[in-house]
């Protein structure tokens, strides 16, 4: 099935309470622009991942819903509770939200439990709480240890551990894996997942890392020049991306020229079914799973790159089209 892309977005309905509301949110840091007029819809109970490339506004995005920044116009709203807006600007230790930031943000001369217990009011800095939290993360018993102990991965649930002991409204993260190798990020991301579906806590994390953003959100929420230019479940985004650009940055994509007629459109592939009906030109958007690749034609591989798991080829067509074109198993061209 492909997909033609138009410049249209649909608003994506959120039928459950919205828990984290912004509209209209803008932010300059000197002349330039940041935050350019966002609307965010965080369910009730939802992870939404804030997916993009650097610079595009989204860590301003987060510590302006924590209140780290100030915004120039527009509203934030947390659980039905105005805390940014016009003449409204509630500090951040009391709008309720926990925050894990890129670097963990870690007290080296104090031990862990001193450090989960930062966040919380005195009287609740109690260890049997501390121990609580830490728990949850799977670390306890070492609220004793200094952070310079621990392993990356540790550390991270530390300042995870931190930030949900206050039993924050929403919990906000901002790109908490950027300091682990590769194989301690896929570990500690799915950890990080396993605990937030079970805690059911509401949750905006930012990455600039398609996988991680389709793994972890239940919505995925597109930022470019600071803008959210569409907000989507992952698979709906990956099925039908608002524009050529999102098509691209959420994974491999061949967009071709195509002449639409109906439900079906001419391609230099051939024939392809469109997911809504549509006349004249068009592009299409054609995932390279989606395409199979047969011998006996015009068309002349390449490249090949295997991956274990599966085969990509580079295929270029007798018009010139170049395609990737992604199948099962070992190359078997």
């Amino acid at each position: 099935m492909a997909s033609t892309l138009a410049g249209t977005l649909a608003a994506v309905p959120h039928d459950a309470q919205s828990a984290i509301e912004v509209r209209g949110l803008r932010k300059a840091f000197g002349r330039e622009q940041v935050l350019r007029g966002v609307d965010l819809d965080v369910a009730e109970g939802s992870v939404v991942a804030l997916l993009g490339p650097s610079g595009c506004g989204k860590s301003t995005l987060l510590r302006t819903i924590a209140g780290l920044e100030r915004a120039d116009a527009g509203s934030v709203a947390i659980a039905g509770r105005p805390v940014a807006g016009d003449r409204i600007d509630v500090p951040p230790e009391q709008r309720r939200v926990g925050m894990v930031f890129q670097d963990w943000a870690l007290f080296p001369h104090l031990d862990v439990g001193s450090n989960v217990g930062y966040g919380l009011p005195r009287r609740d800095r109690t260890a049997a709480r501390v121990e609580a939290a830490l728990e949850l993360v799977g670390l306890g018993g070492m609220a004793a240890r200094r952070p310079g102990t621990l392993s990356g991965g540790q550390q991270q649930r530390v300042a995870l551990a931190r930030a949900i002991a206050p039993e924050p409204s929403v919990l906000l993260l901002d790109e908490p894996f950027s300091n682990l190798d590769t194989t301690l990020r896929v570990q500690v991301r799915t950890e990080l997942h396993r605990l937030l579906v079970e805690l059911g806590v509401t949750a905006v994390f930012v990455t600039h890392d398609q996988d991680e953003a389709f793994v972890i959100g239940d919505e995925v929420a597109v930022m470019d020049g600071g803008r959210i230019v569409q907000q989507a479940t992952p698979s709906d985004l990956y099925a039908a991306p608002a524009s050529p650009w999102v098509a691209q940055f959420v994974g491999e994509a061949n967009l071709v020229a195509a002449e639409a007629s109906g439900s079906t459109a001419a391609t230099p592939v051939g024939a392809v079914a469109l997911a809504a009906p549509r006349q004249g030109r068009a592009t299409v958007l054609l995932r390279p799973e989606d395409l199979d690749l047969a011998p006996g034609g015009d068309a002349v591989v390449e490249l090949t790159e295997f991956y274990g798991h599966d085969t990509v080829y580079l295929v270029r067509t007798a018009v010139g089209e170049s395609l990737r074109i992604r199948a099962s198993a070992a190359p078997a061209h």
